[in-house]
């Protein structure tokens, strides 16, 4: 191989060198400084039944709650919820998608329809609306409250998806 072979074939190595390290550090980037990466982290411990992860995600103040069809609004501590995720045997699974996030500062709103299976069986579905705070360059979920669909979850599912590709 002649020496401007050589050269080009060296600056091609750098450049995907530099390119693989910009991309990884893009990767590290959005996937360690986001507010939906604690929660994308939260259900992710949910199905690994792993409470300390659980935990992890939130504030130590962090409260749940959940607007039911009658208007009432029902509250859970998210210590005891981990503690029982982790000693289950269930299968828990909450998808996500349509993902909206709205952020000034160190402030995060994620507005998110969901789906939940119970050992791979749909059981309900709905909206979770979730607030974070960012502390030391972290997001730590602060509140979730969210609601049940009444009514068909495949449709609602079906319609959320749609409004996220238009």
């Amino acid at each position: 191989m002649n020496l401007s072979k050589m050269k080009c074939v060296k600056n091609t190595i750098i450049l995907i060198s530099l390119l693989g390290s910009v991309f990884t550090s893009v990767q590290a980037f959005s996937a360690e400084n986001t507010p939906v990466t604690p929660i994308n982290n939260l259900f992710d411990a949910m199905r690994a039944h792993d409470s300390e992860k659980m935990l992890a995600q939130f504030n130590k103040t962090a409260v749940l709650e959940r607007a039911t069809e009658t208007n009432e609004i029902t509250r859970s501590d998210y210590k005891k919820f981990a503690k029982f995720v982790g000693k289950s045997s269930k299968h828990f699974d909450e998808k996500i998608f349509n993902i909206t996030v709205k952020q000034s500062g160190n402030l995060a709103n994620v507005w998110t329809p969901f789906a939940f299976y119970l050992d791979e069986k749909l059981t309900h579905c709905g909206v979770n609306s979730i607030q974070l705070v960012k502390k030391n360059d972290v997001w730590k979920i602060q509140y979730i409250i969210d609601n049940k669909f009444q009514g068909d979850c495949k449709k609602f599912i079906e319609q959320e998806k749609a409004k996220a590709t238009k």
